[in-house]
């Protein structure tokens, strides 16, 4: 006779982890992933401070608020606003935020590696959560220990800006082990991810397009600062940090709203206002001053068309919602996401740049949001609406050929759907 001990162990079914829930033990080690996140970009950026305080014989700072100067541009790139005397600076390196995101994505993916070789569960929500918060509170903390007489960073822009961007890197490495979606919500989602990032890119090459174009002026000023061999390298690095911060400045003109490089100035498809700039090489690449052709207002008719491109690209691969006011609701709210995420990296590439005039510069993080949401949905509903026509015309018009055998069976000859 058998006892309870005999009978063979349940084994768990296949692609499921051994443990329903995760244990407690298996989400610490996101707190030392965030940390060596937080490191990975932190310590390069204060050794670059560092080398650059070595090379420059005039400076009479300290090495340790030299480490401080490292400390706010790594919060900087977070979204965070750091006060200086007589003003404060808040105009992301979108450059070091991109490799922050990068750096947590990769920490986040090496505890799932470690999870899914051990064959236990790799919990999306609370694994986010947790490095989410880890991370945030990371960054609150720098801002804490950075703080001095001569710079101090937001606290409450320190611990939001680090939670969305630690938060980004851990959703893009969970993603695999996300729940289910809702094909309502990917049939939004996947429209606006496509668009955003082929606008981003359109930025991009306008960004490219004007340093081509200015780069007599943008050497001219590079020489007129004679850094040096290890200062222009350290210049030169530092502005492609901020090339990513342009391209969104780009995105922002393409939208038709523009930006601002200082109070009361203006660069849009309408004409260029400027005043006195400050002396970075790169902004030499801006348009003179003055009216632009008219042919630049073309460049607004690219969100729209982006947003048509997008839902007809989605529309084709991926699962179709069913009824035309459902399609047109979804291509709206295609739009709106993708403006939401415009109006977020608008806000990281906007703030002042100092005291007085350049107390503004950068896109209106809310205009700008607002009218590529506005475009890009237009686009989205265009493209549902001539998709309807498309399949309506085709239908009317599609011919049903019988076999050549039929006449001779009496059967009626071919006609078009509709008749």
């Amino acid at each position: 006779m058998s006892t309870p001990t005999d009978r063979p162990a349940a084994r768990p079914a296949p692609g499921r982890s051994r443990r329903a829930r995760p244990a407690a033990s298996d989400l610490a080690p996101l707190f030392p992933a965030a940390v060596r996140a937080v490191l990975t970009v932190l310590v390069p950026l204060v050794a670059l401070c560092v080398v650059g305080w070595i090379a420059s014989v005039r400076s009479t700072s300290s090495l340790a608020a030299v480490a401080r100067v490292g400390a706010d541009l790594w919060l900087l790139a977070h979204g965070s606003t750091v006060a200086i005397v007589g003003g404060s600076i808040g105009v992301a390196p979108l450059g070091l935020t991109l490799l922050a995101v990068l750096s947590a994505r990769r920490a986040v993916r090496m505890w799932r590696r470690d999870q899914v070789e051990s064959e236990r569960e790799v919990p999306f929500g609370r694994a986010l959560g947790v490095f989410t918060a880890c991370y945030g509170v990371l960054a609150l903390l720098l801002a804490l220990v950075s703080r001095s007489g001569v710079g101090a960073a937001g606290l409450v822009s320190s611990l939001l800006g680090g939670c969305l961007v630690g938060g980004t890197g851990a959703l893009v490495a969970l993603w695999p082990h996300r729940p289910p979606v809702p094909a309502f919500a990917a049939a939004v989602g996947r429209p606006a991810l496509t668009a955003g990032l082929t606008l981003l890119g359109v930025g991009a090459l306008g960004t490219a397009a004007a340093l081509v174009h200015g780069r007599a002026d943008v050497l001219a000023l590079h020489q007129a600062l004679d850094p040096g061999v290890l200062g222009g390298a350290l210049l030169t690095l530092g502005q492609a940090l901020l090339v990513p911060t342009f391209a969104v400045w780009a995105l922002a003109w393409t939208s038709g709203t523009g930006f601002a490089v200082g109070t009361g100035t203006s660069v849009a498809p309408g004409g260029t206002s400027l005043e006195v700039l400050p002396t970075l090489p790169v902004l030499g690449a801006l348009p003179a001053p003055g009216p632009t052709p008219g042919l630049a207002w073309a460049a607004v008719a690219v969100p729209v068309l982006v947003g048509a491109g997008a839902w007809w690209l989605h529309a084709r691969r991926g699962p179709e919602v069913a009824g035309l006011l459902r399609r047109c609701g979804a291509a709206l709210l295609a739009g709106l996401a993708t403006g939401a995420g415009v109006a977020v990296l608008a806000a990281f590439a906007s703030g002042p740049l100092g005291h007085g005039r350049m107390s503004q510069v950068g896109p209106d993080a809310l205009l700008t949001g607002a009218v590529v949401a506005g475009e890009v949905a237009a686009g989205a509903v265009l493209a549902v609406l001539l998709t309807r026509a498309w399949r309506a015309w085709r239908g009317t018009t599609l011919v049903v050929t019988l076999p050549d055998t039929g006449a001779a069976r009496g059967e009626e000859p071919p006609r078009l759907l509709g008749e």
